[in-house]
């Protein structure tokens, strides 16, 4: 046997045992798989972009056969395909030598596409609809939600509203999925691009370094698409029933993905201006903290990335800061 192979079957072996790992925490540790998800691509990834696709195929099929076994079908195919799809893609567009920006796009159209295929499998699977299935999980949820609101003191009417509220949530939510899923997928390539950073870094892979957070930037092409998110909520009440609901959901999905952008754009401003003027690391935390609860509250952290589409505030300072020089 060559050494080559040595060397594959060896990383191959560490990869799959991460992977399975990694898919155990995503089905039984719920909490964590918020970290697990955006992570699970990394190892096949590292195998396919050290030893090609060949390599990243036979670990990524391993790696969900045990995870299949070990955590059933639902999660079990989540897993795979977060292998398969997210994995494999990323090594070969890292192969490929691709641009960090490239491939944080490329993986947020896997991730869309692996959330896509795999939700509608499990529904094929139980055979509902989204809307049916949705409302069947709020159902089953009611019981303990109620036991929980009596054990923190509330009243029942109080019990009452929060479970309609819920209800009424679940049945809109399947009409908000696209913008939904393609938010949770921004994030997860985001937390995705992250982690590898520092894996490959420390595995002495090769990774593009041609992007900094401080420079992000929403193409200009997303202000109006949340002007004409907000449009279509104005817009919505004022037309006739058949036409009313379907703008209004329009107009929903079009701010919660502009929205999300522009609040990453407002955090990557706040970055530039702590790097410009050497904050220190725990103020700068601070000052994180404070720009996602105004977001929370307010939503300014994302209207400071919008005006930054025409007011462009780093542009200004670079240019008043060389003027002095």
């Amino acid at each position: 046997m060559s050494t080559y192979s040595k060397t594959t079957l060896i990383d191959g072996g560490k990869a799959v045992a991460l992977s399975v790992a990694l898919g155990v925490v995503i089905a039984f540790l719920p909490l964590l798989s918020i970290v697990a998800v955006p992570a699970m691509p990394i190892p096949v990834a590292f195998i396919t972009s050290r030893h090609g696709l060949l390599a990243g195929l036979a670990a990524s099929l391993l790696g969900g056969a045990v995870c299949v076994a070990l955590t059933g079908i639902y999660a079990g195919m989540l897993i795979f395909m977060l292998m398969a799809l997210s994995g494999i893609g990323a090594g070969l567009a890292l192969r490929k030598g691709v641009s960090q920006f490239r491939l944080f796009v490329s993986m947020t159209a896997i991730f869309f596409a692996t959330l896509v295929l795999w939700l509608g499998a499990l529904l094929l699977i139980i055979g509902e609809s989204p809307v049916s299935a949705l409302q069947s999980l709020a159902d089953s949820t009611a019981e303990p939600s109620r036991q929980v609101y009596q054990a923190l003191g509330m009243s029942q009417q109080d019990i009452d509203a929060s479970l309609a509220q819920a209800k009424d949530f679940a049945s809109i939510l399947p009409y908000l999925a696209p913008g939904v899923l393609l938010v949770v997928s921004i994030v997860f390539s985001g937390a995705s691009l992250a982690l590898a950073r520092r894996v490959f870094e420390r595995l002495r892979q090769p990774f593009p370094r041609d992007f900094i957070f401080r420079d992000f930037r929403v193409h200009w092409t997303f202000a109006y698409v949340m002007i004409a998110g907000l449009l279509c909520q104005l817009i919505a009440p004022y037309l006739s029933g058949t036409y009313s609901s379907p703008v209004d959901i329009t107009g929903a999905n079009l701010i919660i993905v502009a929205e999300v952008l522009f609040f990453i754009q407002g955090m990557a401003i706040a970055n530039f201006f702590l790097w410009a003027f050497k904050v220190k690391k725990a103020r700068r935390w601070i000052v994180y903290i404070c720009m996602i609860l105004l977001q929370l509250t307010l939503s300014l952290t994302s209207w400071m990335g919008l005006f930054d589409t025409w007011l462009d505030y780093r542009r200004r300072f670079i240019k008043k800061n060389l003027s002095r020089q």
